[in-house]
């Protein structure tokens, strides 16, 4: 299994940039990364001030995946995610859906241990792990890695855990994945702009599925199916993911386009997976099993 070190960030996901590992097909690889803010905020001293930003949402990589191919799928299984003992989050009167109410930025310092988030002397948090920042080279121009869209990037989807596989459109020669964004928890909507931020790591494994691509993110988990958008508005995103889905569920079943949308309507989910990035982030999940007795195999 090969390691990634934390100081090989970047800032955009992009085709141009130089892929900092390669690993073959198939092959695992375990990624350390920074927490959004770079852990500016994490040393007790330091303060809201204390960030740079051009430097938020650093993002480990790219990763160069052996015979990945434009045309194909990139598959990445998270094996396991790794928390560092502390995390942060933060509200400003700039950031978030709730900016309005803040009149000056204020940081909490949130203590890990033994499988619990400390928010207060009153209050522990279920530790929920999950990766904020994950995506390929997109097929145009560089993107920034606090925008998610088609190529993954800051989708803030918190089925985006240990367990779970993410199916993403390769459009570049390798791949070029990267990630970031740690989150020991976070709620659908991300409201306030942070989840419980933190550094870690993330072991994944990482492969092509050739001559088979969607143009959309896709979650997997072992209880449901997932399609993700993001677009400059929660409306477009929901009508997009409702889309994707559809699409899926036609094309990897035996379901009719009649049925799946019956099915969509009485046992599919649509949720919020952000709406604080510059794109905002809807899936629309619907359980594993059903589609299993359409005949879908996960590949």
């Amino acid at each position: 299994m090969k390691n990634l070190n934390r100081d090989q960030v970047i800032y955009t996901m992009s085709r141009e940039h130089a892929p900092v590992l390669t690993v073959k097909n198939g092959e695992t690889v375990t990624v350390h990364t920074y927490d959004c803010f770079k852990d500016r905020l994490i040393p007790d001293d330091s303060s809201f001030d204390s960030l740079l930003f051009d430097e938020l949402n650093p993002a480990t990589g790219p990763i160069f995946v052996e015979g990945a191919k434009p045309g194909d799928t990139l598959k990445a299984e998270i094996l396991d995610i790794s928390l560092a003992p502390t995390g942060v989050t933060e509200i400003d009167s700039e950031f978030g859906c709730l900016a309005h109410l803040v009149k000056t930025p204020a940081v909490k310092r949130l203590p890990v241990r033994n499988g619990k988030i400390g928010f207060s002397p009153r209050l522990s948090l279920d530790l929920k792990p999950m990766v904020g920042v994950i995506g390929v080279a997109p097929a145009g121009q560089a993107i920034p890695t606090d925008t998610p869209d088609s190529h993954g990037g800051n989708m803030d989807c918190t089925q985006i855990k240990t367990g779970s596989s993410i199916y993403f459109p390769v459009a570049a020669e390798g791949a070029l994945l990267s990630l970031g964004d740690l989150h020991a928890c976070m709620g659908d909507g991300e409201i306030g702009g942070c989840g419980v931020e933190i550094a870690g790591e993330v072991t994944l494994k990482l492969t092509v599925i050739p001559d088979h691509q969607k143009p959309y993110p896709v979650v997997v988990t072992d209880k449901e199916v997932m399609a993700v958008a993001s677009c400059k508005t929660v409306d477009e995103a929901w009508t997009k993911a409702v889309e994707y889905l559809h699409d899926y569920m036609v094309t990897e079943t035996e379901l009719t386009s009649d049925e799946a949308i019956m099915l969509q309507s009485i046992a599919a989910d649509l949720s919020i997976c952000q709406t604080v990035n510059p794109n905002k982030t809807v899936r629309m999940s619907i359980p594993l099993k059903y589609l299993e007795a359409y005949g879908y195999r996960q590949k």
